[in-house]
């Protein structure tokens, strides 16, 4: 994609007095701005748009989207999970409105069920009943039942209040039963949902701006969650007013809790804040030591050292490598160009090393670099260039065959396309397809462990994951185990990848054994 691009240290109400002058005349002028409203993009067609350049075969993705829908929308967020509880995985999409031109009519939040084959409805059969402007969107068990919530961090120049839309046994209520109460009002620009004080059910901590140029700054709030009731004043906030565009949360320094790490805008140092004994402090216990602009936060232990490390969506994207509670930057991309919107992580070739994904919006791009026994590669080693501005990224098993899918979010139309993963001949393991059968788990519900039970006709590698109701990989309790037929025990205890606990909730099983794919739930009651 072409594109001529600025960023805006206002918000979208002084961009369109700027911009709509010259619109009305010219034919063919699409303009788009972020959800953030900070970055304006006049889009021209490009001569790689649409295309797929791959320095990796062992990227699994094809060189053309296998599935996108026909609606004309602005993408703020994606997740997958599933979301109706048939087994396969959804595709949720948060959708904001913004004074891009030509104008967009609708902004309601969607879902794609999964028909039940792995692949997804052509129109979403599920539409809120409210239209706001939304830009992030997370699924989260929060009213303490076994359905998936909905939390949609909402702003705009209105600073509409974030919404939670209830899951059910057929997937979340269209209507929203919870809405937040920020003082002053906000403009939420990230939701992280997460028990940040162990006490077995979810908090969510939202990243916040003001709406107006006179008025442009926020703290981050946090929602303490009370056995299932989500204040809606929030009881925590930050020191610091500033502009937050991401959140993320691993335990930096190995003390048993999950610190809370932030991405800034211009001005501003991204910053870790210290979580002592689940009370989270309001001021960083560290900084970037810089104030240039960082759109994306994630975390993972990317050199495989047992040590969280911190990715920024900056410019250029940086790797904070985690010494042992000490971070330093120890990875930059070589890409050309750098505009992030969103940044994620996710083992796309499943080969036990956690890779890193970026999709920027100026010029459309999604990145991704493979992780080769703990070093990123710097160079991209795939990447598609979208005809559109690029606003989100997700990854989950569309299609369920246990590799990870990647859907791409944009503005424009199409809005949202899916890249199934297509392994290559030798990722894929060999040999009579073993046909596992998942017993299931004993005992369940259980505290603080269970033990799972799977059979298999034949010899086969085995992969066996525990997954939060995202579809995120919470912990991988066997990649690529070469196991015998017969019947198999493996116990897990209530714990992540990082030693922690786990709050109360659904949980996903997921074994894979050849090409085959068997999953069942498991219930944590804390």
């Amino acid at each position: 994609m072409q594109y001529h691009s600025s960023y805006n240290m206002v918000m979208v109400t002084v961009v369109i007095t700027i911009l709509a002058f010259p619109l009305a005349a010219q034919d063919h002028t699409y303009v788009e701005i972020s959800e953030d409203g900070h970055a304006t993009v006049v889009v021209t067609p490009g001569a790689t748009d649409d295309q797929v350049f791959k320095r990796s075969d062992e990227v699994p993705y094809g060189t053309s989207p296998d599935w996108e829908n026909t609606l004309r929308r602005q993408v703020g967020a994606l997740r997958v999970a599933d979301l109706n509880g048939d087994g396969w995985s959804d595709v949720v999409v948060g959708c904001y409105i913004s004074n891009s031109y030509p104008p967009y009519t609708d902004w309601e939040n969607l879902i794609y069920f999964n028909t039940g084959s792995g692949v997804l409805e052509a129109e979403p059969s599920w539409v809120s009943a409210d239209e706001v402007s939304t830009g992030d969107i997370q699924v989260a068990l929060i009213n303490a039942d076994e359905y998936p919530d909905l939390f949609a961090a909402n702003g705009g120049g209105i600073s509409n209040p974030s919404r939670i839309y209830f899951g059910g046994p057929d997937g979340p209520d269209p209507v929203p039963g919870w809405t937040s109460q920020e003082p002053g009002g906000a403009w939420n620009n990230y939701a992280l949902c997460i028990d940040i004080d162990h006490d077995g059910d979810t908090d969510v901590i939202t990243a916040n701006q003001g709406a107006s140029p006179s008025d442009p700054y926020r703290p981050m709030f946090m929602f303490v969650n009370h056995d299932g009731v989500l204040e809606q004043a929030p009881s925590w906030q930050s020191d610091e007013t500033s502009i937050q565009g991401f959140l993320a949360a691993a335990d930096f320094d190995a003390d048993g809790w999950e610190e809370l790490a932030v991405s800034k805008w211009v001005n501003f140092e991204s910053s870790i804040y210290d979580n002592r004994d689940g009370a989270l402090q309001t001021i960083p216990v560290w900084t970037t030591g810089t104030t240039d602009s960082d759109k994306g936060v994630a975390c993972a232990d990317f050199n495989n050292d047992d040590w969280p490390d911190l990715a920024l969506g900056h410019d250029p994207t940086q790797v904070w490598i985690n010494d042992t509670g000490t971070l330093a930057v120890g990875w930059e991309s070589q890409a050309t160009y750098f505009g992030h919107q969103d940044i994620a992580v996710c083992d796309i070739d499943r080969d036990g090393d956690e890779d890193l994904a970026e999709v920027h919006f100026s010029n459309g791009q999604v990145h991704i670099y493979l992780n080769r026994d703990g070093v990123l590669d710097g160079p991209p080693s795939w990447t598609y260039d979208s005809p559109s501005v690029g606003t989100a990224i997700a990854f989950g098993d569309i299609n369920g065959d246990q590799w990870p899918d990647l859907v791409v979010g944009n503005s424009g139309e199409p809005s949202v396309k899916v890249f199934l993963a297509i392994p290559t001949v030798s990722a894929v393991s060999s040999g009579t397809p073993a046909q596992p059968v998942l017993v299931g788990n004993f005992p369940n519900p259980f505290n603080p462990s269970t033990t799972i039970v799977f059979e298999l006709t034949s010899p086969a590698t085995v992969d066996l994951d525990i997954q939060d109701a995202t579809g995120r990989r919470i912990r991988a309790l066997a990649t690529g185990v070469e196991l015998s037929s017969g019947r198999h025990e493996v116990t897990w205890d209530g714990r992540d990848a990082f030693g922690r606990s786990v709050p109360s909730g659904v949980y996903l099983c997921r074994l894979g054994a050849g090409t085959d794919v068997v999953t069942g739930s498991l219930v944590l009651v804390r």
